[in-house]
């Protein structure tokens, strides 16, 4: 007999997945319930984590593996039940949890036990916790001040700091992963069939990129038109742009040809649903606006995926990009998203006199919920060539208490030579440097 566990993630939650009983023997499964997780030499063997006794904290491990694979496994769940919900189940893996949330579960139990706990009891008790700040937790986690205020489930969906852990484990298998990744193939594979040499391919790749941050609905007269522009098919006629259209976005009908008013964001222009007022976006406080899309047979919309990657974070690059657009085109080189992405932008200023020298700055606009992790999964990319490397925050990160120190502080033995700024100071920065009144800094 097994019992029934009610886990809702993402969809109606009076869907029910059947989990073994503790009492179930299962040769590949960690038992569920109040059973002992996996043995602690197995799990010294793949990572001596800070959630087993015979790891300590003042070697300066932390808790992020173990929030990251709790991230991962309630990112794979939500999947799951949404294939449930179309009728498609992976094969063999009816009713199980992912590995990576027995993983993290039995972290845990190590650690409970170290400080004489029995916690947690069982997944459902696990499940429980996640929808609470993580400073609450039973076992005290090695995470960042303002990571443990946060939880990992707002309701039945992911927090924006589950979602920002999700995406550092890799190979997690998650729909978001897969549309993200694939988004940016269909992405590079359009800017290279249809681009003549590399800097129009560089060109075109930007153009691309930029459409993602502006345009989170486009009509499917609009996207003809780009097709137009764009004309580099395949073998059956399919162009390029249609299937990178097709991959980042989701198209809904229309039952008349004509226009299709939708409720969005006035700022981001990000859709809102009915009766919502204000934006969700973090940072954005715009308001609901109607806006009309022309169409024929309907509109495409940004899969959820597409949003969360590529527009919102793209939100703050392009109001760089625009910024750093409107300076001396005489004594300032841009450069948005060179060699295809290794940075978000490159500023390079012209020497002031004869004998003086070029000066470029590599710059990283960062919108992250949480800065340890950002510092986690921050990497330089020496392909560009630059006197500065600057990772750029958004004001209302910066305005975050402890946001930027805590940044700072995990970046320290990770990169070097990279210098964090807020917003409005790179900004001014750049203004003064591309003006020659002084120093730069």
């Amino acid at each position: 007999m097994s019992e029934t566990y009610c886990i809702g993630i993402g969809m109606d939650t009076r869907r029910t997945a059947a989990l073994p009983a503790p009492s179930e023997p299962s040769p590949r499964h960690v038992k569920l319930g109040a059973s002992k997780p996996d043995d602690p030499s197995e799990l010294m063997a793949r990572d001596r984590s800070p959630g087993h006794p015979g790891a300590a904290q003042k070697d300066g491990q932390d808790d992020y593996l173990t929030v990251e694979l709790l991230c991962a496994a309630l990112a794979r769940i939500r999947l799951d039940r949404q294939q449930e919900g179309h009728g498609h189940w992976r094969s063999g893996d009816q009713g199980t949890l992912p590995r990576a949330w027995r993983d993290a579960r039995g972290r845990l139990w190590w650690k409970a036990q170290a400080l004489g706990l029995n916690w947690p009891t069982n997944d459902l008790d696990l499940f429980g916790w996640c929808r609470r700040p993580m400073a609450a937790w039973p076992v005290p986690l090695a995470l960042a001040d303002a990571d443990l205020e946060v939880t990992l489930l707002d309701g039945d969906e992911l927090s924006e700091f589950a979602e920002q852990a999700a995406d550092l484990v890799r190979h997690a298998d998650v729909e978001a992963e897969l549309v993200q990744n694939q988004t940016f193939d269909a992405l590079l594979l359009c800017a290279r069939m249809n681009g003549t040499d590399e800097e129009a391919v560089q060109r075109l790749y930007a153009r691309l990129r930029r459409l993602l941050i502006d345009h989170a609905v486009l009509g499917d007269r609009q996207v003809q038109a780009l097709a137009y522009e764009l004309p580099k098919a395949d073998s059956d006629s399919d162009t390029f742009f249609a299937k990178f259209v097709r991959t980042g976005y989701v198209f809904r009908s229309v039952p008349v040809p004509g226009k299709a008013r939708l409720r969005r964001c006035g700022d981001c222009r990000n859709l809102l649903d009915e009766g919502t007022s204000r934006c969700g976006t973090p940072g954005c406080t715009g308001e609901a606006e109607m806006h009309e899309v022309v169409c024929l047979g309907g509109y495409w919309v940004q899969h959820r995926a597409t949003r969360q990657f590529f527009h919102d974070p793209g939100l703050l690059e392009g109001r760089l990009l625009d910024r750093l657009a409107e300076l001396p085109s005489g004594r300032v080189r841009l450069e948005p998203w060179p060699c295809l992405d290794a940075w978000d932008a490159a500023v390079t200023f012209e020497p002031l006199e004869p004998s003086g020298e070029t000066e470029c700055w590599a710059v990283d606009a960062k919108d992250c919920s949480s800065p340890a992790l950002l510092a986690r999964g921050f990497r330089i990319d020496a392909r560009v060539r630059a006197q500065r490397r600057i990772i750029v925050l958004p004001m209302h990160r910066v305005r975050t208490p402890g946001y930027r120190a805590d940044l700072e502080r995990e970046l320290q033995g990770r990169v070097a030579g990279i210098e964090v700024l807020d917003e409005q100071t790179f900004l001014r920065q750049a203004a003064r440097r591309a003006g020659g009144s002084g120093a730069a800094r």
